[in-house]
């Protein structure tokens, strides 16, 4: 049974008939129930559940640097939410999720000077070696802006993606970094690998470059299959 909160014109909470309501965010809603899908297997319709699934859990894996990220300042959307929507509209390419559109968040913070990323792989493990040129202005590029890296693994046999995330081991200033991705006996032959990297948010200066227009600066850079 439903509970009507604010009078005849308010929200309510609960069911009413075919009807649900609830608040998120302060925000009242309504939505209907779910009816069952009379067709659920069309090649249309996995195609739009396998690509939703892939960015919803890619997003949710990265959740913690979209956060930090503008698109929390996106209204009535979580970070998470914003960076589904961005990613479905902007990524989903005929009909299939392309890696190399995917992205992470804007940050309103000048870009890597020179970035060159590679995947390192030798008997026992794979690792992600990059570097970049440090140029910083103190304006909108920090020497102690945080870099976020993001890297998915997407299992040949078709398997869940994984994903490997880091925002708080290196800064601009340090010119490179080496992370290790995990040991060869974990992954199957045929995976591929995809690395995203670009400056965070600053600790030390979170609000003075926020009006500085936001760029997509986690982008891909670097793919192995292995």
């Amino acid at each position: 049974m439903g509970k009507i909160k604010q009078g005849i014109l308010g929200g309510f909470s609960g069911k009413v008939g075919t009807v649900v309501g609830g608040a998120w965010k302060g925000i009242d809603y309504m939505r209907s129930l779910a009816t069952s899908v009379s067709n659920p297997k069309t090649s249309a319709q996995v195609r739009v559940r396998t690509n939703f699934t892939t960015i919803t859990r890619i997003m949710s894996k990265a959740n913690p640097i979209l956060k930090k990220s503008n698109w929390r300042l996106v209204p009535k959307q979580s970070a998470y939410n914003a960076g589904v929507s961005i990613n479905y509209k902007s990524a989903v390419i005929d009909g299939e999720v392309d890696m190399e559109r995917l992205t992470f968040g804007e940050f309103s913070l000048g870009q890597l000077t020179g970035l060159e990323a590679e995947f390192l792989l030798n008997e026992n493990d794979l690792s992600l070696k990059a570097t970049w040129t440090n140029d910083a202005d103190g304006e909108i590029s920090f020497d102690d802006d945080n870099l976020a890296v993001v890297v998915v693994r997407k299992p040949a046999d078709g398997g869940m993606d994984d994903v490997i995330i880091d925002y708080l081991n290196y800064k601009r200033e340090d010119e490179q970094l080496r992370m290790f991705i995990g040991l060869v006996e974990s992954f199957t032959p045929g995976d591929k690998f995809y690395a995203y990297i670009g400056p965070s948010l600053n600790p030390r200066n979170p609000r003075e470059v926020i009006n500085i227009p936001a760029k997509s600066v986690v982008k891909y850079r670097t793919s192995k299959t292995i």
